[in-house]
């Protein structure tokens, strides 16, 4: 039966595992979303997952509400245009005035190695940067209030912005929201918890999907017989007697 099925050992003991992928999970959107407080909130529940800091010419914010120790690297403006003249950027944007952000590439390049998982705090401008440089890993979530009202609030309540900087904010979180379109996913971040189960789910059917295990589809495909699927005739006994009878009877 087995010749007849065209099987051998080698097929037989084919592992039909594949390599979990690395993916890189940008959550982007605008500034006040809760992006940061998700992606610290999870890694506390996901350690295994990464998270490159961003390099930054920015100031760090003193009176921010979140800690940020491990979020970012801030440098000096000459020592952010060097590592753009080495190369050393997977993307990197001018968003407002003598504010420069960076992701730095050898630590995705790392991760990809070891088969990890990578979570990105990015604006939509970040986002779309990154993903033309990793297209086939980055999954892009669009996180939002329910309500624009909502977003202004928080803007204005984590108070990391005053005068013409709170202005500039805010017309980019409005632009911000034009982009919603170029992401896979969005989320209304109303809950934490609920919006944490869900990106989680994301991750999950996202490292299943079939694009993501070329390597193993060429495994099933020599396997499988190169046949239409009309019924199931697992010996090929329907079709070759239908195609003898035919051929007998002159059809």
């Amino acid at each position: 039966m087995m010749d007849q099925l065209r099987l051998n050992n080698d097929m037989l003991d084919t592992n039909l595992r594949s390599p979990k992928p690395s993916l890189f999970i940008a959550l982007s959107g605008p500034g006040g979303t809760g992006k940061t407080t998700l992606i610290q909130k999870w890694r506390r529940q996901s350690p295994e997952i990464e998270y490159i800091p961003n390099i930054t010419t920015r100031k760090p914010r003193p009176t921010a509400q979140i800690d940020e120790t491990g979020l970012y690297e801030f440098v000096t403006f000459k020592r952010f245009r060097e590592l753009v003249e080495e190369g050393a950027f997977a993307q990197w944007v001018n968003p407002s005035p003598n504010k420069y952000y960076g992701t730095p590439i050898q630590p995705l390049y790392d991760a990809i190695e070891k088969g990890c998982d990578v979570v990105l705090d990015y604006t939509p401008q970040l986002y779309i940067n990154f993903k033309r440089k990793f297209p086939d890993r980055t999954i892009g979530i669009f996180i939002i209030p329910p309500s624009l009202r909502h977003l202004l609030e928080r803007l204005s309540n984590r108070g990391t912005e005053r005068g013409i900087d709170r202005e500039i904010k805010v017309k980019m979180a409005l632009q911000d929201l034009g982009y919603v379109g170029d992401h896979d996913y969005y989320l209304i971040n109303d809950d934490i918890d609920e919006t944490l189960e869900t990106l989680k789910a994301i991750r999950r059917a996202e490292s299943h999907r079939l694009s993501r295990h070329r390597r193993i589809l060429s495994h099933y495909s020599e396997m499988a017989p190169h046949t239409m699927l009309f019924y199931y005739d697992p010996l090929d006994e329907r079709l070759q007697n239908t195609l003898g009878a035919n051929l007998q009877g002159g059809t």
